[in-house]
């Protein structure tokens, strides 16, 4: 990315640039810059927070690939979202599972995340900046629109969002925000803080993995895969023994949040957002763990996820049991989330 020399003296922004011909937007201010890919699933691909010179978001070796261009001689395949996923921040919709809903092809975590996104620049500062982004998929008649708001002098990112049934009839769907933490902010380990009561891990994932599956506890208290209790707020450093783990952290508030937070150097990332919409938050672990594609021993990451829904491999009768998200014909739901750097002092 470019070395972006915007003032500093108040909120900025500009949609003036692109990368591999996909739209870019930067939000700045004297704390934080914030660039997002409008041209690629609204993605919030940096979220930099300048006093202690870290970018908190994920970012894996191959980098950001615009899927317009560039795509293997098999392109269609259900994992598509892996083939072009670099870290970061995606808005997911409308579904996760691979399957056929209702006749629609719905491959992994949905379509609007590698889709193009329209925007518009709302507010231009100096005190506010806020763009407004929306997109509809192919096969699913929803509009999800959002507007982000940067004030000056604050660390936080505001993020109202507007999603919309635009059929006439009823839809099922799962929406989630795949927010994805990396290096170098993790090498040290890192504390997680949050309000969720309830923690079980996912019996789907392959050895080498850190908990035990299918066993729900209190949060932080988790079982390891020993059956040794283990503390699954603290995430160990970059040079622990590999492993791999999904889990799911519920039981928020309505003010649901958590933090995540460098053990060594007390720099952190807030996410904050409605505990009755996004009712689960996925703990995603990829740690040099996995050999085989699509992470061939070269990720590590630490994902924080809200969603509306747990995983289930069949969404036939996750959908049956009234587990996802139900909209119906015509209606719009609205929520806010926000995101914000801090620094212990």
């Amino acid at each position: 990315m470019p070395d972006l020399k915007f003032s500093t003296h108040a909120c900025s922004i500009s949609d003036e640039w692109t990368y591999k011909g996909m739209d870019v937007i930067w939000l700045e201010n004297d704390l934080v810059r914030i660039g997002v890919l409008a041209g690629r699933g609204s993605d919030i691909f940096e979220f930099h927070y300048k006093p202690a010179s870290v970018d908190f978001m994920l970012r894996l070796p191959p980098g950001i690939r615009n899927p317009q261009r560039d795509f293997s001689q098999m392109r269609d395949t259900s994992n598509q979202f892996e083939d072009y996923y670099y870290g970061g921040w995606q808005e997911i919709l409308p579904n996760s599972p691979t399957f056929v809903y209702r006749g629609a092809s719905l491959g992994q975590h949905g379509e609007v995340s590698l889709t193009p996104w329209q925007h518009a620049l709302i507010e231009t500062g100096p005190d506010r900046v806020s763009a407004r982004l929306w997109a509809r998929p192919l096969r699913v008649p929803v509009l999800i629109e959002k507007t982000l708001t940067l004030d000056a002098d604050t660390a936080t990112l505001r993020i109202d969002e507007r999603l919309t049934n635009e059929g006439r009839t009823h839809l099922d769907l799962m929406w989630g925000h795949h927010i994805a933490f990396g290096l170098p902010f993790l090498r040290d380990g890192a504390l997680i803080q949050t309000n969720a009561q309830r923690f079980v891990a996912d019996a789907s994932i392959p050895a080498p993995r850190r908990f035990k599956p299918d066993v729900e506890t209190a949060w932080p208290a988790a079982p390891g895969i020993d059956g040794i209790e283990d503390d699954a707020s603290a995430v160990p450093p970059e040079d622990a023994p590999p492993y791999n783990d999904l889990a799911y952290l519920s039981g928020y508030d309505a003010q649901a949040w958590y933090a995540i937070k460098s053990a060594r150097h007390g720099v952190g990332f807030r996410v904050a957002w409605d505990g009755r919409l996004f009712k689960h938050v996925w703990y995603w672990q990829e740690r040099y763990a996995s050999p085989d594609a699509p992470w061939w021993g070269r990720a590590y990451a630490v994902a924080l996820e809200p969603w509306t829904t747990r995983y289930s491999p069949d969404a036939e009768a996750s959908i049956q049991r009234g587990e996802w998200l139900h909209l119906n014909a015509g209606q719009t739901i609205t929520t806010q989330l926000s995101a914000a750097a801090f620094e212990d002092v």
